[in-house]
Parts: structure tokens; C-alpha cells; sequence
């Protein structure tokens, strides 16, 4: 592969723009100045590519990311009034067509996919797949067995003819519960909290299907593992 296509394909920009760091002397390979944008490169050789100073480890694509969300950030590439979730990403990314699977609004953390396979957002988010996805949820007010309840055998979202139920419910203190819902309609969790009488003081997405956010840090990325996509149903290359 001639290393513009590599540079390219590593979301260093258009090809002109790839070539231009060779010529100008920015990229390094295996601690030696690369001289020539169209040298025929196996990435297999690569063991260090610095670009423009900064080392970059070599992507292998479809790029299959989990991100611990923090408060105050849009899941949008064009947000309105707080900062986008993918400024926490390399900007390389970018260039790469990497989305989110689903979205979390602004004030709610925790796990976030994110990927550039279109294929994997729709088997994540389609609703015929239930795929689970669990939330700590703090509330306003304490925890009543009427509240859960309400929440595991049906309550009515407001403008919606229909009953809606949680797959689970675990109550972790007072004020505390982990919920677990299968469907994706637009701020359910907030809405079904408030249709058994209670409201939600903060919201934290802890696992989506057999993935769990763990101790990943917020603000922090990590790969999914070769399993991990493979009990998704999605083998890595």
C-alpha cells in the first residue's frame, strides 16, 4: 500500500493532505523519516508511526469503540450549546466516519458505542433485536415497592397510547435503582420514571448486551475485544 493511501486511510486527511505531510518530513516510520508519500508500505511492518510529533497507533478498521460519557456533552456532530461527544476523540476519527450506536442526552453519563460500521449501529439499535441496556438511575424521591412496581408491569408514557414496562428493576439503596429496558423510544428512562410518580435526579448508562462500562474512566475510550464483538455477533477481522 503506498503510504499517502496508509496516512489516508488513518483519517490524516485527503489525499493531497497526506502527501503533503510526507513532503514536508511529519511522519516518522520505525524511528526513520519517511521521504517518499507513494513507498509501498505493509502495515504489518509498522511497529512506531509518529505524525507530526505524535505517535499513532495503527487502526485496523471497522473501529469498534466504548467511551465513558461525561456529563455535558452533546452526542451530535453539530451541537447546539454544549460541546460534542467526539471532541473527547482523536480528531483523526473524524475523517474516519465514526458515529455513535444511539445517543445519551447531555446530562446522562456513562456507556456510549461508537463505531464506523453501519452495520453494527443498526443490529445495536434496530428495536426487533431487545438488545438490553441497563441504567443506574438516581431518583428524587425514595424508592417505593408501589414505584417498581408500576415501573415492571406497565406504565403509560405521556403522549403515548402505550404500556411500556421495564425488563428489570433492581433496587440498589433508597434512592437508587438499576433499570433495565429493551426498547429505545426518546427519553424513555426519564419518561417512564416520571409516569410511576417519581423523576430522575441523574442518569448513568452502566451496560448495553453483554457489554459492561466497568472501571473505565470518564472521559476515557477503549477498544471492544475480539469476544466482546463476537458475543455481539460481529467477529473481528
Amino acid at each position: 500500500m503506498e503510504l499517502y493511501r496508509l496516512l489516508q486511510q488513518q483519517g490524516f486527511g485527503s489525499r493531497k493532505e497526506c502527501r503533503q505531510l510526507v513532503d514536508y518530513g511529519l511522519v516518522e516510520i520505525n524511528g526513520e523519516v519517511a521521504e517518499d508519500y507513494r513507498a509501498d508500505i505493509d502495515p504489518v511492518s509498522i511497529d512506531e508511526l509518529v505524525v507530526d510529533g505524535e505517535p499513532w497507533p495503527l487502526l485496523h478498521l471497522p473501529l469498534y469503540l466504548m467511551l465513558h460519557k461525561p456529563d455535558g456533552y452533546e452526542t451530535s456532530h453539530k451541537p447546539l450549546h454544549n460541546p460534542s461527544v467526539y471532541t473527547l476523540l482523536p480528531w483523526q476519527l473524524g475523517n474516519l466516519g465514526i458515529s455513535a450506536v444511539g445517543r445519551l442526552d447531555v446530562d446522562t453519563t456513562g456507556l456510549l458505542l461508537l463505531t464506523t460500521d453501519g452495520q453494527f449501529i443498526h443490529a445495536l439499535t434496530s428495536p426487533k433485536r431487545h438488545v438490553p441496556k441497563r441504567y443506574e438511575v438516581t431518583l428524587k424521591h425514595p424508592v417505593t415497592p408501589e414505584f417498581v412496581k408500576h415501573l415492571t408491569a406497565y406504565v403509560f408514557l405521556k403522549d403515548e397510547n402505550e404500556k411500556i414496562a421495564a425488563d428489570a428493576v433492581d433496587v440498589l439503596d433508597e434512592i437508587t435503582i438499576l433499570l433495565t429496558i429493551t426498547q429505545g423510544k426518546y427519553h424513555q428512562v426519564k419518561r417512564m420514571v416520571a409516569a410511576a410518580s417519581n423523576r430522575v435526579a441523574q442518569l448513568h448508562r452502566v451496560g448495553i448486551g453483554v457489554l459492561q462500562l466497568g472501571e473505565l474512566e470518564e472521559g476515557a475510550r477503549r477498544l471492544l475485544t475480539a469476544a466482546e464483538l463476537a458475543e455481539l455477533g460481529f467477529a473481528a477481522d
